[in-house]
């Protein structure tokens, strides 16, 4: 008897890759949206695992993907880490993942190499490449894999910085890459919507673009929150959430700035601006000082009556705001730089003190705004050219609320139209109509900020002047709350201490008493020769409203 044969039994039996009845499961993507809409890989790749199944008795139990995600990372890809982590949770898992080419299934190198490993030895799943048929079922298809991923990573990297170096140079020219940001028109040769399809790059702004423009100028004033200004666009036909215009602040975007992580510095855009550097620079500031709780409405728990400048004065050398402090055994209040040395005065101005206080100094800044006695008439004849001039092409320049009203009349007459028609019932048409009165209130509000009362010019001025003559007197007989609210009318910026020559200065002020200085100059000293005779030649002045903001 040949004992040899005898043990052939006990051979261990052929275990290859082509089996019958074996369940696989099956997946696919390409990288970009643009591929899986222009051309059909998704769907030849799909087509090419179901046909390898047919041949090897495979059945496809399951299919994952069939969609674009980039193979930048593994696990950010939803589709994928599904795949993964199904696998990982199946109790009965396929025999194998169909993938029509390794660089489909991902471009990580060491960690794709790492994944499959895990898949393999750990839980018992394959991988197999359907394109040409290589398999982890042996050793050296397992390595072949491996091979593949590897290739497809470096692939990847060249391809990346191909891409790369080319992107930053299209940026370093002041082009952009990426969504356009809301408030424009996004035109080149490679935008979705054929109306906006172009030779080279451009944006221009559109009417959403317009409303925003406005709404820099209200934040840059610092007059307005966030919820104001939401309303503001509300009424005009623009809805934003709060979060949407909290990343529009921060963007430069508006001013015409590029940032990428890809610059190594800031680079001019080639594209019209919503607002200037300085006025984006200006919000920028405001949200710091909102953000650090120096903002509008926010008071310090330690002031006192006998320091009201507190949060307004600051040192002329150092640009800091001025510390207030009590000494208690003397129980006098005083105002010092902290960065500056020598830099100290005192809050109010004592019997032995040899310098007035900062109080008293205050007072003698707001009563250098004091009109001069005789030239009221020629002051207010002036000021209200400048508001008429300003203020002509008012109703053309903010014809968006005006749009807005009348399409709101005229949907409420075609309403009642249908009504009467019997095309509507009647609570349909009640709900519509108190619908459309609230938008028309609302508008409506609008238009009246925008528009002022014309008839009521002359008695504003006269009153507003009155009020310049005496308004230290109003300061010094005000509540802290007010004289609190006056001085951040007056002087947003804040006052600003010389040490040196012993006085408060300014370096901007409310529009309406910088405006009314300026005409007393002219009207006084007269050195330009232009006596309120002709507007084209009177002192240039910004574009602000003449009313000023001083509680009555």
């Amino acid at each position: 008897m040949n004992t040899v044969e005898y043990f052939k039994k006990f051979m261990p039996k052929d275990t290859g890759v082509v089996k019958s009845n074996f369940v696989v499961w099956s997946y696919t993507r390409v990288s970009s949206k643009e591929q899986f809409e222009r051309n059909s890989s998704v769907e030849r790749q799909i087509e090419a695992n179901q046909e390898y199944a047919r041949q090897h008795n495979f059945k496809i139990a399951e299919e994952f993907g069939g969609t674009y995600e980039s193979a930048k990372s593994d696990f950010t890809r939803k589709e994928f880490k599904r795949l993964i982590d199904k696998v990982k949770g199946s109790r009965q898992k396929p025999y194998a993942i169909l993938v029509y080419k390794m660089s489909r299934f991902s471009r990580s190198g060491g960690n794709a190499i790492g994944l499959v490993n895990m898949l393999v030895e750990d839980l018992g799943v394959h991988l197999i490449e359907v394109c040409n048929g290589i398999a982890t079922t042996t050793e050296r298809g397992k390595a072949a894999i491996y091979d593949l991923l590897f290739q497809a990573y470096r692939e990847n990297l060249e391809k990346k910085e191909l891409v790369v170096a080319f992107m930053r140079g299209f940026l370093k020219k002041g082009n952009w890459c990426g969504p356009c940001p809301t408030g424009y028109d996004h035109y080149g040769p490679r935008v979705r919507r054929e109306k906006f399809l172009s030779l080279r790059q451009r944006f221009e702004i559109n009417k959403e673009g317009e409303l925003l423009r406005a709404a820099w100028q209200w934040k840059a004033s610092g007059m307005y929150s966030d919820a104001q200004i939401l309303a503001k666009l509300t009424a005009r036909g623009l809805q934003l959430y709060p979060q949407t215009i909290s990343k529009i602040w921060r963007n430069p975007f508006y001013c015409s700035v590029l940032v990428h992580k890809l610059l190594d510095e800031p680079v001019p855009g080639n594209w019209p601006s919503l607002v200037t550097q300085e006025n984006f620079i200006k919000v920028q500031d405001i949200l710091e000082a909102v953000h650090a709780g120096n903002g509008p409405g926010y008071t310090h728990n330690k002031e006192v009556e006998a320091r009201p400048l507190t949060r307004l004065l600051k040192c002329a050398g150092c640009k800091r705001y001025m510390v207030g402090y009590t000494v208690k055994k003397k129980d006098l209040s005083y105002y010092k730089c902290h960065h500056c040395s020598g830099v100290s005065l005192n809050a109010q101005t004592t019997p032995m003190a040899k310098r007035k206080g900062a109080n008293d100094l205050f007072v003698e800044l707001l009563d250098r705004y004091r009109l001069p006695a005789g030239i009221e008439q020629l002051v207010i004849l002036q000021l209200k050219k400048m508001f008429h001039h300003f203020n002509e092409g008012l109703s053309q320049n903010d014809t968006v609320l005006q749009s807005q009203m009348a399409e709101l009349n005229d949907k409420v007459k075609k309403l009642k139209i249908r009504q009467g028609l019997g095309e509507i019932d009647k609570e349909t048409y009640d709900l519509t109509l108190a619908h459309l009165n609230e938008r028309i209130q609302e508008v409506g509000k609008e238009l009246n900020k925008v528009i002022p009362s014309l008839s009521n010019l002359d008695k504003l001025l006269t009153v507003s002047l009155e009020k310049l003559g005496k308004l230290s007197r109003i300061w010094v007989s005000s509540d802290l709350e007010n004289k609190r609210r006056i001085q951040k009318t007056l002087f947003p910026e804040g006052v600003f201490y010389d040490a040196k020559s012993h006085q408060c200065l300014t370096e901007s002020s409310n529009q309406f008493i910088f405006l009314t200085s300026c005409l007393t100059a002219t009207c006084t000293e007269n050195k330009k020769g232009n006596f309120q005779v002709d507007l084209e030649n009177s002192l240039s002045v910004p574009r602000r409203g003449v009313e000023p903001l001083i509680p009555p």
